[in-house]
């Protein structure tokens, strides 16, 4: 699994663009209730999103919290090994919601952390 993002901040406001991609593989789960028969070998998802944050700036604090939405599409290819109506893979909506703190290590250096 991987991704990044890049973008851009106006005062309180940033926005950026952000690229997931992630792989579970049928062989990574263990101890799981399901017959190994009817799931595919492998489980992708690549998505990419629009995200928009608000910064909540706390005066002469070096962190300051955040909160955002993001908004994209996501390709998904499916959990099961014969497809329904041979679909094997779906664009789909994609959405998420994000929180977390930045710490100022510079004026221009940023280091966040959040879900």
């Amino acid at each position: 699994a991987g991704g990044g993002a890049f973008g851009y901040k106006m005062d309180d406001i940033r926005v950026d663009v952000e690229g997931l991609y992630s792989q579970l593989n049928k062989n990574d789960v263990t101890g799981a209730a399901f017959n190994p028969d009817t799931v595919a070998d492998s489980l992708t998802a690549i998505s990419g999103l629009v995200n928009v944050y608000y910064d909540i700036a706390i005066e002469d604090m070096p962190i300051t919290p955040y909160v955002g939405v993001g908004v994209g599409a996501a390709y998904i290819s499916t959990p099961l090994k014969d497809a329904v109506n041979d679909q094997k893979s779906k664009f789909g909506f994609a959405g998420q919601v994000k929180a977390g703190v930045s710490y100022d290590v510079t004026p221009e250096v940023k280091l966040y952390a959040g879900a």
